[in-house]
C-alpha cells in the first residue's frame, strides 16, 4: 500500500473531480489491501508444514533427539503461519482463484451498497474497487450508468484497469486508467447545469 499514499489520494481526488466536471457520473474509488484475511489458508499451511515435519522425524533413517523433534515440530506451526501472513505473494498461490473472485465480488458489492453509491438521484454512481491481494479491479455501476455506457466500453475499461497489476507503479497506472474513463463518461453521460456532487470523493467504508 506504500504507493497509495497521501500524494496519491490528492491526485485521485483531482482525477475524480475532472471526471465529474466533464460528466454527470458520480465516481468513487476504493483501494483495499485485500477482500478477505484468508487466515484459514495460513492455518492449513501451518498444519501441513507441522505434519510433514513430524512425519519426517518419525520415519527418517536418523535418530533425532526427542527434544529436537518436539520443539521443532511445535515451533514449525507458528513459524509457518507467520510466514504466510507476512508474505502475501506466497499465500496468494494457495488461495483458489474461485475463492478470490468470490471474495472480491462480495466485498465490492458490499462497499457499493453500504457506501451509498447506489443512492444517487439519477442512478449514475460508479465504484472502482481495487483489491491488491487478489490483484483485481471491480467496476460496479448503478443501473443508470450501466445502461448509458455500451457494454464494449465497460469491457474496455476493465481490460485497461487490469493492466495496472503488471505495472511497476500500480498507483500511477490506476490513476491513468481512471483518467481514461473521463472521455467515455463525458460522451455517454454528459454533464448538466447546477450538478450537485452527491457522493464524497474520500468515501471510507468500514465493516
Amino acid at each position: 500500500m506504500k504507493q497509495f499514499d497521501e500524494a496519491f489520494r490528492t491526485q485521485l481526488y483531482e482525477t475524480i473531480e475532472k471526471i465529474e466536471n466533464d460528466s454527470l457520473v458520480e465516481v468513487v474509488a476504493i483501494i483495499k489491501a485485500g477482500s478477505a484475511p484468508y487466515k484459514d489458508i495460513s492455518l492449513w499451511a501451518a498444519f501441513l508444514t507441522m505434519s510433514v515435519l513430524y512425519t519426517f522425524f518419525m520415519f527418517a533413517p536418523i535418530d533425532f533427539s526427542v527434544y529436537l523433534m518436539y520443539f521443532f515440530t511445535i515451533l514449525s506451526f507458528p513459524t509457518s503461519f507467520f510466514l504466510f501472513e507476512i508474505m502475501p505473494g506466497l499465500k496468494r498461490k494457495f488461495v483458489p482463484k474461485q475463492m478470490q473472485d468470490r471474495q472480491v465480488d462480495i466485498y465490492s458489492r458490499a462497499v457499493f451498497q453500504k457506501g451509498g453509491v447506489r443512492h444517487t438521484e439519477e442512478k449514475i454512481g460508479v465504484l472502482f474497487y481495487v483489491s491488491l491481494f487478489e490483484k483485481q479491479v471491480r467496476i460496479v455501476a448503478d443501473r443508470g450508468a450501466e445502461m448509458s455506457v455500451p457494454q464494449e466500453d465497460w469491457l474496455s475499461m476493465q481490460v485497461d484497469f487490469d493492466k495496472m497489476f503488471s505495472s511497476e507503479n500500480k498507483a500511477v497506472a490506476f490513476l491513468e486508467s481512471l483518467d481514461h474513463t473521463r472521455e467515455v463518461f463525458a460522451q455517454y453521460i454528459p454533464p448538466v447545469e447546477n450538478d450537485i456532487n452527491e457522493l464524497p470523493d474520500n468515501l471510507e467504508v468500514d465493516f
